[in-house]
């Protein structure tokens, strides 16, 4: 504590013992803290704010004599102390407290900003005391009774009564516990809100400065008031009018208007949307028609882009309505509105300029669009099909305006700064998205659209901006343009890989075009003839081309290889020859490589011989092994990140690979695993041994004799795991125990009796200098699920490491009182199985029985969450079933050991007697478990 401090706490100490009016030192600290900003002092104003005491000297300091920094700190002193500490206000005493409220509020020349914490104070004491101080005329609204207490026979008292009635519903809805019967008559308080809102607009100029005031601060008290809730419509609609003219008023395309008005709008905007989306208005036919044209005559009078948002939030509100009387289904009047506010929309959408650098508008209708093409398959005939031809030309003009709106920037200096640049990603794939949903209007029409874009001359390098946004556009549809069509799709296939000239244009056209011709793999897979061969010859086009189009290349030939395998094998020589030669190019970063080796397994697969396989693989799989070979040369530091990729790629090699060479490609990676195991660095870095124990893992799929070629892995395996043990050696572990284990004397079991040693030594060491199993959760979970996984499959092998068994059981047990879920999981999964196994396992449980229930009651006692107490229900059903002789004993010992659970007696013979009944239902076990935690918990918190 700084010197000065020091003394503000001794002087604090010393009025208090002495009675002493103590506002002096609390103004010293005040300015303390703003000359300096010392938290020492904040921390101590906090204090003293909190103190009983601050209720009497909070007055003194708002006198005008005192600061403005001294004024505010009393202003929000006294909101605090109303808001959250109420109790402390006896009821004879709310008189003299709102007495002073309003004297203080009343006072001249106050800061605005301690003006506006003081009506936030005198709302916040009629928020409370409105529930408790009984008027003499319950009658009267609580805005009836403010209006009394503060009328407003002048403009100065008005603002001061817009200030308190604005921060009423707020102070309200802080309350917590607010009675249904207060709730509703604050409700019952928004009518003759309106009242007065009403005269405030009506008598309000809003072009004179002492008038605006009153009129801004009106349209802010019923925004504070229609975000209170579900307000009734037919008293919030009488202002409706009246926030259509402030709209007109503030509305940022006038003339005169100036940035001070934007936040102004904002409020008009904010209120508008919400009366119009108000949820009884649909109930309201007739109001609502009347509000929509209303609204869609001003905007077109005020440049409709400026009323977007309300018009997109009306539109999404009542789309099905609007799409109704576009449809022919109401009267002329009711279709002109749609038709303008649909009209007003497509504006927005069609604007001039690049987003988000030029406009930022643009974006606001595309939910709109969504919601309207919806509601189509809503209508029933014959409207739905007049609903379609109406929607036609609309939806026409959107997909013109987002084919141009979602060009790429033709130089970076259109591109703008990053956040510009996120910015546009989003609104391109929400264009995308549009255009996907226009396709349900305009079905082949837009196909024909897309068509007519890409046979213009395309000499002009130009334009190579709308060929790319054609083909975004063209691969956005292949989700929704159906497998069955043949006319238009062949037709724009035959456009992208035969008449575009690439050459001609930046790469991100090729790249674009690759992507498109991935999305629509899957009908190349129904139609390959001859598209297939001609989109091969475009996307390895495109591996060629360079770093822009490569990693979009590569997509697409993962995407082609993976739906049109059947038809490959003619093209398999020449595309594994192209992904040899790209390869050597490819980055660490990103997953080109990993998907160029996905696509080099399928087509290996689809060569008829061994021999043609062989052949190829060196020019795959063999690179990835030189490249870590010269890698492994290099520092740790310099070369983790391209090692992992490799090891990854070869990782997806194997997870494609269904031919008989899955021994020589293991074979091949051995020499690589060896060299990592013994390398004083590599061995014991975990993203290289992860990524490594992996491609192991997933090799075992490819081998037709897994149970002979994999045995080189076991020598692997033990070592690395010496060295430096690591979860994903026992996931390899795992999979090997599956295939070697069911032989009493398969080679496996000295592996794994050597591993398992290993792990509970380390345990055991971690545990002897009080370490922290946490640390090694990720180990424990791989472990346990080892564990159990051979519990389950076959239980008898754990008897091959008998003296290991009680050392199991405690980690597991252990492990139930970790925080980490997945660990406490994989514990209780490996314990219930142990218990359900043989009964030569089940002489290992009884020993330990009382202790596994003891921790389970810790766990249930407040050690674990509430919520993650399942695993620990499974364990003591499984106990329950296999150990009912015992239980009885083991829950009255925990239970009754000091340092058992803290409930009392009657809780815990109820407890007791719910888990010694269940036996079938884990569930019900469970919710015991949950009930029994939270009364310990309540003990814990009583005590």
């Amino acid at each position: 504590m700084k010197p000065n401090t020091q003394i503000l706490w001794v002087l604090y100490v010393e009025t208090q013992k002495r009675g002493m009016d103590y506002a002096t030192i609390v103004d010293q600290a005040i300015k303390q803290f703003y000359a300096a900003g010392n938290n020492e002092a904040h921390t101590w104003l906090l204090q003293v704010q909190a103190s009983p005491e601050a209720w009497t000297f909070v007055w003194q300091l708002l006198d005008p004599s005192k600061s403005r920094e001294v004024q505010f700190f009393a202003a929000t002193t006294l909101h605090a102390k109303i808001s959250k500490q109420w109790d402390e206000v006896p009821k004879n005493e709310y008189p003299v407290l709102r007495e002073r409220l309003l004297s203080s509020i009343k006072q001249s020349n106050t800061p605005k900003f301690v003006l506006s914490k003081l009506c936030q104070a005198l709302a916040a004491f009629l928020a409370h005391s409105n529930n408790d101080f009984e008027s003499k005329d319950k009658e009267k609204s609580l805005v009836e009774e403010l209006i009394e207490i503060l009328p407003y026979d002048s403009p100065p008292k008005l603002e001061l009564l817009l200030r308190v009635l604005s921060s009423i519903p707020g102070e309200f809805e802080m309350r917590q516990g607010v009675k249904r019967k207060v709730r509703d008559g604050l409700v019952s308080s928004w009518n003759k809100t309106i009242w007065l809102l009403q005269q405030v607009f009506a008598s309000c100029n809003p072009n004179g400065q002492e008038n605006d005031t009153l009129y801004l601060l009106g349209l802010e008290c019923a925004f504070s008031w229609l975000k209170f809730g579900q307000l009734p419509l037919e008293i919030s609609g009488q202002i409706y009018p009246y926030l259509l003219i402030a709209a007109s008023h503030y509305a940022p395309n006038r003339e005169n208007s100036h940035e001070d008005n934007t936040s102004s709008w904002e409020i008009v905007q904010d209120c508008l949307i919400m009366i119009l989306t108000h949820p009884e208005l649909h109930k309201r036919p007739q109001t609502l028609w009347e509000w929509a044209r209303s609204l869609v005559t001003m905007a077109r009078e005020h440049s409709g882009k400026y009323f977007c948002e309300i018009l997109t939030a009306m539109g999404e509100a009542y789309s099905r309505t609007f799409l109704l009387a576009l449809a022919g289904e109401g009267d002329a009047t009711q279709k002109w509105t749609s038709e303008g506010l649909i009209e007003l929309l497509l504006e927005c959408s069609e604007q001039e300029g690049r987003y988000p650098t030029d406009e930022t508008r643009s974006s606001i209708p595309f939910a709109f669009w969504f919601t309207l093409q919806d509601d189509l398959g809503t209508i029933d005939s014959p409207l739905e099909s007049h609903a379609l031809n109406a929607l036609k030309p609309i939806y026409a003009r959107l997909a013109n305006a987002l084919l141009r709106k979602s060009t790429l920037p033709s130089s970076p200096s259109e591109s703008g700064d990053a956040d510009e640049r996120e910015l546009f990603r989003c609104y391109r794939q929400d264009a995308a998205d549009t255009l996907d949903y226009s396709y349900r209007v305009l079905g082949e029409d837009l196909l024909i659209l897309l068509g007519q874009r890409l046979s213009e001359p395309l000499d002009n390098s130009e334009k190579w901006t709308d060929v790319e946004s054609t083909l975004h556009a063209f691969e956005a549809l292949s989700d929704r343009v159906g497998l069955g069509e043949f006319h238009y799709i062949p037709a724009l296939m035959d456009l992208i890989v035969s008449r575009i000239p690439y050459d001609l244009y930046p790469g991100e056209v090729l790249a674009c075009a690759c992507s498109a011709m991935g999305a629509y793999a899957e009908w190349i897979g129904e139609h390959p003839d001859p598209w297939l061969e001609r989109v091969l010859h475009l996307v390895t086009l495109g591996l060629w081309k360079g770093p822009i189009t490569a990693p979009r290349a590569s997509m697409a030939l993962k995407d082609l290889t993976r739906e049109c395998g059947a038809y490959l094998a003619p093209f398999a020589p020449s595309i594994l020859n192209t992904i040899g030669r790209t390869l050597p190019n490819v980055t660490s970063e990103g997953g080109e490589g990993q998907r160029l080796m996905y696509a080099a397994g399928k087509l290996l697969n689809t060569l008829p011989t061994v021999e043609e396989q062989l052949t190829h693989l060196d020019a795959t799989l063999g690179l990835c092994i030189m490249k870590i070979q010269e890698l492994l040369k290099q520092p740790l530091f310099v070369a983790r990140v391209a090692v992992t990729n490799q090891l990854k790629m070869a990782t997806m090699f194997f997870s494609t690979l269904e031919c008989p060479i899955g021994k020589a490609v293991l074979d091949g990676l051995l020499p690589i695993f060896n060299e990592i195991i013994v390398h004083p660095e590599w061995s014991q870095d975990n993203a290289t041994l992860e990524a490594m124990h992996t491609c192991a893992q997933k090799s075992l799929s490819s081998l037709l004799h897994p149970e002979t070629d994999a045995r080189p892995l076991l020598s692997i395996l033990s070592t690395s795991y010496k060295n430096w043990p690591h979860p994903a050696a026992l996931n390899l572990l795992n999979q090997l125990v599956l295939l070697f284990g069911k032989d009493p004397d398969s080679i496996i079991w000295p592996v794994f009796a050597e591993l398992s040693s290993i792990t509970l030594g380390g345990i055991k060491a971690c545990q002897s200098v009080h370490g922290d199993l946490s640390d090694w959760s990720d180990l424990m979970e791989a472990y346990l699920g080892l564990l159990a996984q051979i519990c389950k499959k076959n239980g008898e092998m754990l008897l091959q490491v008998s003296d290991q068994i009680p050392d199991m059981l405690r980690c597991g047990i252990t492990c139930l009182l970790l925080p980490e879920v997945g660990t406490a999981k994989a514990a209780a999964c490996f314990l219930t199985h142990a218990i359900m196994q043989t009964p030569r396992l089940q002489n290992f449980i009884r020993p330990i029985g009382r202790e596994l229930v003891f921790v389970i009651l810790r766990c249930v006692g407040g050690e674990v969450p509430r919520n993650n107490l399942e695993p620990h229900a499974e364990v003591l059903l499984s106990l329950n079933k296999m150990c009912a002789a015992w239980m009885l004993e083991w829950l009255r010992v925990s239970l009754e050991s000091q340092s058992g659970p803290a409930a009392s007696d009657v809780d815990k013979e109820i407890f007791m007697r719910n888990v010694l009944r269940e036996r079938t239902s884990r569930r019900r076990l469970y919710d015991a478990l949950k009930d029994f935690s939270l009364k310990c918990r309540q003990k814990t918190i009583g005590l």
